[in-house]
């Protein structure tokens, strides 16, 4: 009867791969001894391949939490599988900690969890969208208001308004004028963010 083909971990570590390579050593005798069908492989994060971490069952990084960011954007596909550890990790600790998931199954041999839903758009008011055109020099601006906002939480509402509808506009006063007819736009963006939108004026 042939041997199942083992599966791998990729201990990633920061050049040299002296505490990826050390974990291992350490988990070699012991998967060998208790019958896993498993191995460890150490690499220098920048030396291993795309390759290595799509076939890779699980892929840990033994280093500063802070470089986690950068492993995972060389490996995009394989994020969900990347496991950061501490690297004051003893080499048997870290060897111990393997066994202990492949033994205890866990999300090793599952399928990757669901993403969570997005959150829903905290409930507001409503908010009145119209056009204005007097003493305008028939230059019109879509008109927002009665936004239930502070001051700052306004010109960030209209920052963000301006740059969806790509054109200038100010807010002042509780309301937010944007450049132009934006409508449908607008009322658009306040509804994704939770306002109920009357169509108000022009």
């Amino acid at each position: 009867m042939a041997k199942p083909v083992p599966k791998t971990c990729l201990i990633l570590d920061a050049a040299p791969a002296a505490r990826a390579g050390a974990i291992a050593s350490a988990f070699a005798p012991v998967a060998a001894k208790m019958g896993l069908a498993w191995r460890a492989v150490a690499r220098a994060y920048d030396e291993a391949t795309p390759e290595e971490a799509n076939a890779a069952q699980r892929i840990v990084w033994v280093g500063p939490s802070e470089f986690r960011p950068l492993v995972e954007s060389r490996f995009p596909g394989a994020t969900e599988r990347i496991e950061a550890w501490p690297a004051s990790r003893s080499a048997e600790d870290g060897a111990n900690a393997l066994v202990a998931s492949i033994l205890g199954g866990g999300w090793l041999e599952a399928a990757p969890a669901a993403p969570p839903p997005p959150p829903a758009p905290p409930k507001r008011g409503t908010a009145k969208v119209g056009r204005e055109t007097a003493g305008r020099r028939g230059k019109g601006v879509t008109v927002a208001w009665e936004l239930g906002l502070k001051e700052t939480e306004l010109q960030e509402l209209a920052a963000k308004l301006k740059a969806k509808c790509g054109t200038g506009g100010t807010a002042k006063d509780g309301r937010i004028e944007i450049q132009g007819d934006h409508r449908d736009r607008v009322a658009a963006e306040l509804e994704a963010l939770g306002w109920k939108v009357k169509r108000a004026g022009g």
